[in-house]
């Protein structure tokens, strides 16, 4: 292939009646050198983000959240829908049960349930070990969508930052359920990505509606990742195909998607009405939420605050890497995917920003892989205005500190992570804890 990609940008032929959109700027390998240091720098970092996730999985106190889950899962593990049933009806007669996680997550229960049965183990550690699985498989979402879409710079810089992130190693040693939407909505933001940048491959319409199903039975903000991408396919789909009957059928087959899971909620929970009562409970609880009042409310620019806290660099790095997508430079990837994946944190940051009690880094777990892909952007964007700046040496000695500093980027962020989370040993990311943590 000489010095081009071996990728080659393959033009696809529209189909009559459709637009054709330029095939996505995957990973320019450049030559074998390159393309050995690329390849092993991808894996030295996801072996060290895999042990980093590893290291510290004996978790000396737990949250209740933890315990609530780790208690459902054990039932519905022994009981399995009749468990389930029990355990609405038992939430539903008692008040002080609504301040606690619903037994309405079946997405979640019933896979950690699984895990359970299959390791013989009915402890917290069963959610942990499921928690940690999932946040390896975001380090490898990240590779898939950083070399599927941007750059292998670009991924290069995204991995050596997610790879020690603070706010990701937090959740995945705990028995929450946010490593495994976050891994669920990868892979929907995956398909999604596929969708707006090869329209031709309808095949991915299957594992979107089916992976979007399955999010809205994990946790209830799960509607929202799934909603997002529908709401980014749907104007890919309608203004840039200028397609009324896909996008319907888009439409069409999302909400029957939802209607689907909602039935098999119903029938998991005894009934429709049963899972709406939950709703209401945990709706009426919330004013008297003391953990919720106290520690998840706070001025709209705190939920900001929390990534400044965990991760300064990377958030000015972000910022950077806005700027570089909206300047019109496509050499760090694919526009139309970066800009989605702008348009999902944005969306993620406003929706915690505007519901009262939601200001908790780990309600954020989806755009952890999209805000470094960003921050890997905006590096590659100050490179690229390095290289057009300075002489070849000089633009060479500013690659080497560049690297050097993000090294020292990633042992602080890893450093802040072992203080605040292993050494103080906060059990939750909520936004009050962490700046008393500091």
């Amino acid at each position: 292939m000489g010095k081009r990609s071996r990728f080659k940008k393959l033009k696809k032929e529209a189909p009559p009646g459709e637009t054709s959109v330029p095939a996505p700027q995957t990973a320019t390998w450049g030559g074998a050198p390159e393309k050995a240091i690329t390849i092993f720098l991808l894996c030295a970092l996801l072996l060290t983000g895999i042990a980093l996730r590893l290291r510290d999985l004996d978790v000396k106190g737990r949250s209740p959240d933890e315990g609530v889950y780790t208690s459902q899962a054990i039932i519905v593990a022994r009981e399995g829908i009749e468990g389930t049933r029990r355990l609405i009806g038992e939430y539903n007669a008692d008040k002080q049960l609504w301040s606690y996680p619903p037994p309405i997550r079946i997405g979640y229960t019933y896979l950690l349930a699984a895990i359970m049965k299959a390791a013989n183990i009915f402890d917290e550690r069963a959610g942990t070990y499921l928690s940690t699985l999932c946040s390896i498989g975001a380090l490898f979402m990240l590779v898939l969508l950083g070399l599927r879409f941007f750059n292998r710079w670009v991924t290069v810089v995204a991995l050596v930052l997610m790879s020690v992130s603070p706010m990701d190693l937090a959740i995945a040693r705990r028995s929450w359920q946010d490593s495994v939407l976050a891994f669920a909505g990868l892979l929907l933001i995956y398909c999604c990505s596929e969708l707006t940048v090869n329209p031709g491959r309808k095949a991915w319409y299957i594992p979107f509606w089916l992976i979007g199903s399955w999010c809205i039975l994990i946790k209830e903000s799960g509607i929202i990742v799934y909603g997002l991408c529908v709401i980014w396919l749907f104007v890919v789909v309608a203004f840039g195909e200028k397609s009324f009957i896909k996008s319907a059928l888009l439409v069409v087959f999302t909400l029957l998607g939802i209607g689907i899971s909602v039935l098999i909620l119903g029938h998991v929970a005894g009934g429709i009405p049963r899972v709406l009562e939950v709703l209401r409970n945990i709706k009426d609880a919330m004013p008297t939420n003391t953990y919720a009042i106290d520690y998840q409310t706070g001025p709209w620019y705190r939920i900001l605050e929390g990534f400044w806290i965990l991760a300064p660099v990377s958030f000015v790095l972000f910022i950077i890497g806005i700027a570089g997508v909206f300047s019109g430079d496509r050499r760090a990837g694919q526009d139309i995917t970066a800009k989605g994946l702008i348009f999902i944190i944005f969306s993620f940051l406003f929706i915690t920003i505007v519901t009262p009690y939601m200001q908790n880094m780990r309600y954020l777990s989806v755009t952890f892989v999209p805000f470094y892909l960003i921050c890997g952007a905006g590096v590659w964007y100050l490179v690229s205005l390095a290289k057009n700046v300075f002489k070849r040496g000089v633009f060479y000695a500013a690659i080497a500190v560049t690297a050097l500093a993000l090294i020292f980027v990633s042992i602080g962020d890893y450093q802040k992570f072992r203080k605040i989370f292993i050494k103080r040993g906060i059990r939750d990311t909520s936004i009050r804890l962490l700046r008393e943590s500091v």
